[in-house]
């Protein structure tokens, strides 16, 4: 869907799936920060528009549709808010402020919109509202133990469709950069070494091309068989 700002005239594109069909959803454009609100509620027995642009209360709604608490929402965490077109989004989560310092400037040259939760559970409220292009994750983020981090096992749970959008790099120095039989078993894309975050940008260019390659060929094998 392509939706306009009429207060600064900024043109957005939203992927349809992203908006809750039948309901009403809000986000901020990201140039001004003017609330636009989508209305794609079915037409009722009063004569209410069935879609477009309207002033209702914001009724709470995450990325899928599902009402959400109103004392655990914050709307500075509405899915939309810092989505430009065409633009690709990381969620940082590094507990080291001169490594984090590193890594988001090298995210900057590859052009991500960088969010940084204040914790897991942060992180996890923003991941329900958004789907990330990109995720750093150290395993020891806001974790007493690096084998029970709470944003790995949510990735690891999600279902499969939703999880090959997203590139899992995960941060650790129990083990090498790009240990593809480590990354298998934490059900990430790669390990990195936090000895070669100064090879950050190689290293996520080399990694995400070799997804994007495999993930070709699954598409069309898959067209192929009729699967997709």
């Amino acid at each position: 869907m392509e939706i306009t700002c009429e207060e600064c005239g900024s043109r957005l594109t939203i992927a349809d799936e992203k908006i809750p069909v039948g309901k009403v959803s809000s986000f901020r454009c990201p140039k001004c920060k003017t609330k636009i609100t989508i209305d794609l509620r079915p037409e009722s027995a009063e004569g209410q528009s069935s879609s477009g642009f309207s002033s209702v209360v914001d009724q709470g709604l995450d990325l899928y549709g599902r009402s959400v608490d109103e004392q655990a929402y914050d709307a500075s965490e509405r899915p939309f808010d810092f989505l430009e077109e065409e633009g690709k989004t990381a969620l940082l989560c590094e507990p080291d402020p001169e490594r984090c310092k590193v890594i988001k400037e090298t995210l900057d040259l590859m052009e991500y919109h960088i969010t940084e939760p204040e914790g897991v559970r942060d992180a996890l409220r923003k991941m329900k509202y958004h789907e990330y292009d990109l995720v750093l994750v150290n395993e020891r983020f806001d974790a007493s133990e690096p084998d029970a981090n709470g944003i790995l096992i949510y990735l690891e749970r999600l279902a499969m469709d939703v999880r090959r959008n997203i590139y899992v790099a995960l941060i650790s120095d129990r083990f090498p950069t790009m240990d593809y039989m480590t990354a298998f078993l934490k059900s990430v894309n790669i390990t990195i070494n936090p000895k070669d975050i100064g090879s950050l940008d190689r290293i996520l260019t080399r990694g995400i091309n070799e997804r994007d390659l495999f993930y070709d060929v699954f598409k069309e094998s898959a067209q192929k068989f009729g699967k997709i």
